[in-house]
């Protein structure tokens, strides 16, 4: 009895062993933290080429959210003007701006 409950202790502590990880992975999010979610999710799963990091950086930029991270201090992301220039920012993004820039740089 106490060879089987040795044996059912041991089958039982591999098996919790094999299955906890895999739960871990199964249950971690598919956006991270903090995505604003601008990115197409082809671009996601392949990956970003150096040419539309560039360009995003440009839009960043250009709507001024640059001004905000230049200090030692984390922005006041409920300031009316952080809120207008990541709107901006989202909005060049999404825009025909951001395909401009990325073809400039392309070429």
């Amino acid at each position: 009895m106490e060879l089987a409950m040795k044996i059912s202790l041991k089958m039982l502590s591999a098996a919790v062993l094999v299955a906890a990880p895999l739960s871990y992975l199964s249950a971690q999010p598919t956006t991270p933290v903090g995505a604003i979610g601008t990115a197409d999710s082809t671009s996601a799963e392949r990956g970003l080429t150096r040419a539309e990091v560039r360009a995003d950086l440009a839009m960043w930029k250009r709507a001024g959210m640059d001004e905000f991270w230049n200090k030692s201090e984390t922005p006041d992301f409920y300031s009316r003007e952080y809120k207008r220039a990541y709107a901006e920012y989202v909005r060049l993004r999404k825009g025909g701006e951001y395909q401009q820039e990325l073809d400039r740089l392309k070429r």
